[in-house]
């Protein structure tokens, strides 16, 4: 059995006539009927019923049909990869989003590969702690989405666009601020309760030394979705990303603490980044090209 006998069969069942498949397939009604004839002497059954005027799949030509367009497909996916492949686009991709920022930034671009580049196999992973740069600066993952500091400059060679603006706020859950009397209004009452830091970024970098917060009672967290939990359990205050927090200020369940003179909202960006010293791929580059022109 060839493929060109099966996409004979399928248009045949699609059309029912032999003169309309060989229409569309741009050969002659004796090749198309003879590439049947083939296709049932090795399958050792009759595919198609022809007594009436429109030919018919029988109930056997029905389940071989099925298997045969799955073998078409499979098909036309693999001829489409060779394609690729040939003119080097990339078998796969990966990209990184730290966890701080939100993965729906990720959404339009991987539309774009599903269309644009159907045989390059998307790996899309989440990371905790800035390990995104240290991906990108050790060839792990082509493109990334993070905070950006430019300090990060001296951590590896780094091409970067930006994305959107990104906030961090101080905040802490009501339930834990009315057991203290409020919410603190002053730099001693808040360090004298417990602090839900971040463990120390991947890349070297201590968030208490950036946010000059030197709580005395620290509770160090590995990402931070799990310091959002604690947060909501009242187990301290912490420094979160404002979308993360945007719902439960909204709801009253967590408030802000904004002491004069103190920290209270860090503004930060948020950019897609890749390496400046490799040559991306036919992918990467569109979903580079995609981010620049919004």
């Amino acid at each position: 059995m060839n493929i060109l006998h099966l996409k004979m069969m399928a248009s045949v069942a699609a059309s029912g006539s032999l003169q309309k498949s060989a229409l569309q397939l741009h050969r002659s009604q004796s090749a198309i009927s003879m590439a049947l004839k083939k296709l049932e002497q090795d399958a050792g059954f009759a595919l198609f019923n022809r007594d009436g005027y429109r030919l018919q799949l029988t109930p056997h030509g029905q389940q071989f049909l099925r298997q045969a367009e799955e073998v078409l497909r499979q098909h036309e996916r693999l001829d489409t990869l060779s394609s690729r492949l040939r003119t080097g686009a990339e078998p796969h991709l990966t990209l990184c989003f730290d966890h701080t920022c939100d993965a729906r930034y990720w959404l339009d671009a991987i539309t774009l590969v599903q269309s644009e580049f159907p045989a390059t196999e998307l790996r899309f992973e989440g990371e905790s702690q800035l390990r995104a740069l240290r991906r990108i600066n050790q060839a792990e993952a082509d493109l990334a989405i993070c905070p950006w500091l430019p300090l990060f400059r001296q951590y590896g060679e780094f091409e970067t666009l930006r994305i959107s603006p990104f906030q961090l706020v101080v905040v802490m859950h009501r339930q834990l601020a009315d057991e203290h009397g409020g919410i603190p209004d002053n730099r001693q009452q808040l360090l004298g309760l417990p602090m839900l830091v971040p463990q120390v970024l991947e890349v070297g970098i201590s968030v208490e030394s950036i946010l000059k917060l030197p709580s005395q009672r620290r509770i160090q967290t590995s990402d931070v979705a799990t310091q959002r939990d604690l947060l909501l359990a009242g187990l301290g205050w912490g420094v979160i990303p404002l979308h993360m927090a945007a719902p439960y200020l909204a709801s009253g369940e967590l408030v802000q603490i904004e002491i004069p003179g103190f920290v209270h909202r860090v503004n930060l960006e948020v950019h897609i980044i890749r390496s400046a010293v490799r040559s991306p791929g036919p992918a990467a580059e569109a979903i580079w090209q995609a981010f620049a022109n919004r």
